[in-house]
């Protein structure tokens, strides 16, 4: 395949549609912190280390409640990039990429579905099959679970797994913008 060279106008798009992209730092320090005061309260608490029921005090809920939130707020923004760049008919909706989080049971392929949809714009926009869908969700979906069983603190792992990905999505806006032809069916 050829590539064409990149207008100047819509190189400047891609290269603001990579700076949209979410700042993934701030989930890291917001769980570092959740992390921090998860430690305080065990130290305060030792019963909670033998797995007994335990209430987590207001700081910690509302630490990993945040980050939480954080995590959706990255995954929209995300997605809000991915349905503006030139060519991609991204076909997941910023809105639906976090509500469908909500939905018991189906969050679970949620957590698989929207890492997959990211994968394949990734290998389209760099015309190679670089990452593996299926790979991708799997991540996702896994470092979810770890981040539940692990409670707060572990809200790490899906930011881990949100950094790989959005590092992804930015090496695919900055390389040079492919144009595909009109009848095209991007299915990496």
């Amino acid at each position: 395949m050829d590539v064409p060279s990149r207008d100047p106008s819509v190189a400047n798009e891609q290269l603001g549609l990579a700076q949209a992209l979410p700042r993934i730092w701030i989930g890291y320090l917001l769980c570092l912190s959740t992390f921090i005061a998860e430690v305080i309260v065990v130290a305060e608490h030792p019963e909670i280390a033998n797995g007994q029921l335990f209430i987590p005090p207001l700081p910690l809920f509302l630490l990993g409640f945040i980050s939480f939130i954080y995590w959706l707020v990255c995954i929209h923004k995300l997605h809000m990039v991915l349905a503006h760049v030139p060519g991609w008919q991204h076909p997941i909706s910023p809105a639906r990429a976090v509500w469908f989080h909500f939905i018991p049971i189906y969050s679970l392929y949620w957590l698989y579905k929207w890492p997959a949809e990211i994968a394949k714009f990734v290998n389209w926009s760099l015309q190679a099959p670089l990452m593996k869908p299926r790979n991708a969700g799997i991540f996702v979906v896994a470092s979810y679970i770890l981040a539940i069983l692990l409670g707060p603190g572990g809200l790490i792992l899906l930011f881990f797994s949100l950094s790989h990905l959005n590092n992804w999505v930015r090496r695919a806006l900055i390389a040079p913008l492919r144009q595909p032809p009109a009848n095209e069916n991007p299915s990496y």
